[in-house]
Protein backbone atom coordinates (compact mmCIF):
# COMPACT_ATOMS: atom_id res chain seq x y z
CA UNK A 1 0.00 0.00 0.00
CA UNK A 2 2.81 2.44 0.87
CA UNK A 3 4.45 1.76 -2.49
CA UNK A 4 1.21 2.63 -4.28
CA UNK A 5 0.85 5.90 -2.37
CA UNK A 6 4.44 6.81 -3.27
CA UNK A 7 3.77 6.01 -6.92
CA UNK A 8 0.65 8.18 -6.91
CA UNK A 9 2.51 11.07 -5.29
CA UNK A 10 5.32 10.84 -7.86
CA UNK A 11 2.74 10.89 -10.67
CA UNK A 12 0.98 13.93 -9.19
CA UNK A 13 4.27 15.82 -8.82
CA UNK A 14 5.32 14.91 -12.38
CA UNK A 15 2.01 16.15 -13.79
CA UNK A 16 2.16 19.37 -11.75
CA UNK A 17 5.68 20.04 -13.05
CA UNK A 18 4.60 19.29 -16.63
CA UNK A 19 1.80 21.84 -16.40
CA UNK A 20 3.94 24.40 -14.53
CA UNK A 21 6.69 24.24 -17.16
CA UNK A 22 4.43 24.03 -20.22
CA UNK A 23 5.74 26.78 -22.56
CA UNK A 24 2.25 27.52 -23.90
CA UNK A 25 0.91 28.01 -20.37
CA UNK A 26 3.80 30.30 -19.43
CA UNK A 27 3.31 32.35 -22.59
CA UNK A 28 -0.38 32.65 -21.77
CA UNK A 29 0.50 33.90 -18.31
CA UNK A 30 2.88 36.46 -19.84
CA UNK A 31 0.10 37.73 -22.09
CA UNK A 32 -2.32 37.97 -19.16
CA UNK A 33 0.33 39.80 -17.15
CA UNK A 34 0.79 42.35 -19.94
CA UNK A 35 -2.98 42.87 -20.07
CA UNK A 36 -3.00 43.52 -16.31
CA UNK A 37 -0.31 46.16 -16.78
CA UNK A 38 -2.07 47.92 -19.65
CA UNK A 39 -5.38 47.91 -17.80
CA UNK A 40 -3.77 49.43 -14.71
CA UNK A 41 -4.35 46.46 -12.41
CA UNK A 42 -0.62 46.24 -11.62
CA UNK A 43 2.24 48.74 -11.74
CA UNK A 44 5.55 48.51 -13.63
CA UNK A 45 7.43 47.19 -10.60
CA UNK A 46 4.98 44.32 -10.07
CA UNK A 47 4.98 43.62 -13.80
CA UNK A 48 8.78 43.46 -13.94
CA UNK A 49 8.99 41.15 -10.92
CA UNK A 50 6.38 38.72 -12.20
CA UNK A 51 7.66 38.89 -15.77
CA UNK A 52 11.14 37.89 -14.57
CA UNK A 53 9.66 34.88 -12.76
CA UNK A 54 7.72 33.82 -15.84
CA UNK A 55 10.70 34.25 -18.13
CA UNK A 56 12.76 32.08 -15.76
CA UNK A 57 10.05 29.40 -15.97
CA UNK A 58 10.01 29.67 -19.76
CA UNK A 59 13.79 29.27 -19.89
CA UNK A 60 13.56 26.20 -17.65
CA UNK A 61 10.73 24.78 -19.76
CA UNK A 62 12.82 25.11 -22.90
CA UNK A 63 15.85 23.59 -21.16
CA UNK A 64 13.75 20.62 -20.06
CA UNK A 65 12.31 20.27 -23.56
CA UNK A 66 15.78 20.32 -25.14
CA UNK A 67 17.09 17.89 -22.55
CA UNK A 68 14.62 15.05 -22.92
CA UNK A 69 12.16 15.80 -25.70
CA UNK A 70 9.30 16.74 -23.39
CA UNK A 71 8.35 19.88 -21.50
Amino acid sequence: MIGFVGWVLRRVVAEAERVYYDPAAVQGELKALEEQLTSGLIDEEEFDRREDELLDRLTEARRRNDGNGTA
